[in-house]
Order: structure tokens, then sequence, then C-alpha cells
């Protein structure tokens, strides 16, 4: 995803860790001055989510529940009937 606010663009890079069942969402400005190195770790596992050499300031702006188990082993139902 991108967006554009006056000659700044923002991507936005979702990554899904099945180990901890997260889902994060990474955004950057396209235009920032590049970091030697940038590298963003899951804040609950530690595993390094983004890693790479010569690249914009990558910050965490979120991380959610997965909905949907990557490896099948949690149960998801569809059908609700909640009503107020």
């Amino acid at each position: 995803m991108e967006k554009s606010v006056d000659n700044m663009k923002y991507e936005k890079v979702l990554i899904d860790n099945a180990t901890c069942r997260r889902r994060f969402h990474l955004v950057y400005e396209t235009g920032a001055q590049n970091n030697t190195n940038v590298e963003i770790k899951c804040p609950h596992c530690g595993v390094v989510l983004f890693s790479e050499p010569n690249h914009p300031p990558v910050v965490l702006a979120r991380d959610e529940n997965l909905i949907k188990s990557p490896d099948g082993s949690e149960h998801i139902i569809y059908d609700c009937k909640f009503s107020t």
C-alpha cells in the first residue's frame, strides 16, 4: 500500500509471523535518507521481521493477532448469530 502526501510517499509492508501468530504493519517513507542498516524485531519472540542494508528508517506501526492460523491448528468460525 502506498500513500502520497505532497511529494512524500509512504510504503506499508505486512509481515505475518506464524510462530507467535501475529501480523506486523511496517511503514517507511520512500524519500527519506537511508540508514546503513535497518532491522525490526518481533517484540514478542525476538525474531528478525525486516532487515535491509542502505534502507530508509522503518517503523513498526502496528501488530495484531492473525485472524487465520497459517498452519491450520486453530478452528475458525465464519458464521455469527450475535444480536443486540
